[in-house]
């Protein structure tokens, strides 16, 4: 007992306790890594179970309810109509064709046969077909039907052609004139019955003059002559 407290009345040097120190740091940082060692034995985290993505699939969404059905309308019983009464039309019927007039020629018609009879030009030819012969011969050598074509075509030709050749400026005329054609169809000649306009007297005439060079009418046989026309011509 002496001696324990002998020695622990003997001071401790400063190595001593340094020692001390080393040798408490030591058990301690072995005591400590003995637990974390356990630790890790026994506590050690098993593996991540792998996450499985999960998909989910919505239910589509439903289409909207469709619009009420319209309502029909009934069909109105049908009213009693009353029974059209069939008719029956009166025929129209035709109004007499104007009989064929002859083409009148001023002065007299002489004593031969002529295509055109005496009297007065009034007012322009409105009848049928004109007739190219004399007016009270039920017959003659040219047939009549070609006399009446053939009067028709040069009409038409004559006004055709005295159009083309009158002068822009001349504006809307009344020719009145008688003309000679030969078998071969030229003009011969053309006499002008003046209008009592001098310009448009002229207008005429250099129209006739130039439709004579030109223009070729068809050919015929034994045509009376001359023919008389009244047109109303006009600038083409």
């Amino acid at each position: 007992m002496s001696a324990l407290a002998e020695s622990s009345l003997t001071p401790v040097t400063p190595r001593q306790w340094l020692l001390r120190v080393v040798i408490v740091i030591v058990v301690i940082a072995l005591m400590v890594g003995l637990a974390l060692w356990l630790q890790s034995m026994l506590g050690a985290p098993t593996a991540a179970k792998r996450q499985v993505a999960k998909i989910s699939i919505l239910p589509d969404t439903p289409p909207p309810p469709p619009p009420p059905p319209k309502e029909e309308k009934r069909p109105e019983p049908p009213k009693d109509e009353p029974k059209q009464v069939m008719r029956e039309a009166p025929v129209k019927q035709d109004a007499p064709k104007p009989a064929n007039e002859p083409i009148k020629m001023e002065g007299q018609a002489g004593d031969g046969p002529s295509a055109f009879s005496a009297g007065t030009v009034t007012s322009e030819y409105k009848g049928g077909a004109p007739v190219v012969g004399a007016a009270s011969s039920a017959g003659s050598g040219i047939d009549r039907a070609q006399e009446r074509f053939y009067a028709n075509a040069v009409r038409q030709l004559l006004h055709d052609e005295i159009e083309k050749n009158l002068r822009p400026e001349a504006g809307e005329l009344v020719a009145t004139f008688s003309v000679w054609i030969e078998p071969d169809g030229s003009i011969r000649r053309f006499e002008l019955t003046p209008t009592g306009d001098a310009a448009r007297d002229t207008d005429l005439r250099s129209a006739f003059d130039q439709t004579t060079r030109r223009l070729r009418l068809p050919t015929h046989n034994g045509l009376q002559q001359p023919m008389r026309f009244k047109l109303s011509v006009r600038p083409a």
